[in-house]
């Protein structure tokens, strides 16, 4: 990618053949395509104070360009599943808004604003500038804000696992809408995919807590709790799970356990990125418990499934699209 043509993009100077170009070329690149992202938030940031000179602004872009472009997206890929590790680091961001932003200001002050997504059929990792981490599921996003006061807010879509250092002067809060997420330093997953009835929690480790929109404190987790939110009914109920069955997703497996075959079924079409349709309704409300590693293809998912039940199914292949399954 070059920088040039990169800035050109960016202050909307570039010629629509060079548009053409350069986002085509980054649309067949994945790692391009992560790379532009990264380098879009750098000079994002850098134009946060426009009072600063152009001059200023372009120098200290090209300084952290430097520092930044030379880093390629690591993906590795682990013996049990496709696992594609992005590695963002933030803290040049957070040094580059610092710097650039005048000393006037309030805490409360956003400085910092980055989204992060997984891919269906990818697990991705976000590292933070204190080493907590950040695993993202299937098909799901997150989206940081820092202030200066240091104060992290999230909001999320999808299914998340945050494993976080211990910190007392840190303060980071997953916004879930309806309910805040307090961190105190605990690892702890988080489900939330739109299309679902509900938002589930698993505390591993630590202690968590859930506040109103006023922050008033709602609820309080113990580790090995499994906490379920009911969005239609707004209310909240707390039972005992082994954490490793909500987790196990972070670990390469399906892990159903007493599940409806259509509840099945959503997860199979979030990970291989398929649409199965159920044309029986008695089948669908059949339940199942099973463990299946993520590279199963999703042929062998359904024949694993057909041992403790009879289940007919035919995959249609689409040349553009998502392949579908019927199930009968």
């Amino acid at each position: 990618m070059s920088e040039e043509i990169f800035i050109r993009i960016l202050n909307n100077s570039a010629t629509e053949a060079e548009k053409s170009s350069f986002f085509k070329s980054i649309e067949e690149d994945g790692d391009q395509r992560e790379q532009y992202k990264q380098c879009k938030n750098l000079y994002v940031a850098s134009s946060l104070n426009p009072e600063l000179h152009d001059s200023i602004q372009k120098e200290s872009f090209e300084r952290f360009w430097n520092r930044v472009h030379p880093v390629k997206q690591q993906k590795v890929l682990n013996l049990w599943y496709r696992y594609a590790a992005i590695v963002l680091v933030t803290l040049a961001i957070s040094f580059l808004v610092q710097y650039l932003m005048p000393n006037h200001h309030t805490g409360n002050e956003i400085v910092q604003q980055i989204e992060y997504s997984s891919e269906k059929g990818s697990v991705s990792k976000v590292l933070l500038e204190d080493g907590s981490a950040i695993w993202l599921s299937s098909a799901s996003k997150i989206k940081i804000q820092k202030t200066f006061n240091g104060e992290m807010m999230a909001r999320m879509s999808g299914e998340a696992y945050f494993d976080f250092i211990p910190d007392s002067k840190r303060k980071f809060i997953v916004d879930m809408g309806s309910f805040k997420v307090k961190d105190i330093g605990t690892k702890f997953n988080i489900r939330a995919y739109k299309d679902e009835p509900g938002v589930y929690t698993s505390l591993v480790d630590g202690k968590l807590e859930f506040l109103s929109k006023s922050d008033q404190n709602m609820l309080t987790m113990k580790p090995g709790e499994y906490m379920q939110f009911n969005k239609q009914s707004m209310t909240m109920t707390v039972s005992e799970q082994d954490p490793s069955i909500a987790t196990a997703w972070k670990d390469g497996k399906f892990v159903f356990i007493d599940k409806t075959l259509s509840e099945i079924c959503h997860e199979l079409e979030n990970w291989y990125n398929v649409k199965i349709v159920i044309e029986n309704k008695t089948l669908a409300a059949t339940k199942y418990t099973s463990v299946i590693k993520r590279t199963t293809t999703i042929k062998l998912v359904l024949q694993m499934l057909s041992l403790t039940d009879k289940i007919n199914y035919t995959i249609k292949d689409k040349k553009e699209g998502s392949d579908i399954v019927f199930i009968y």
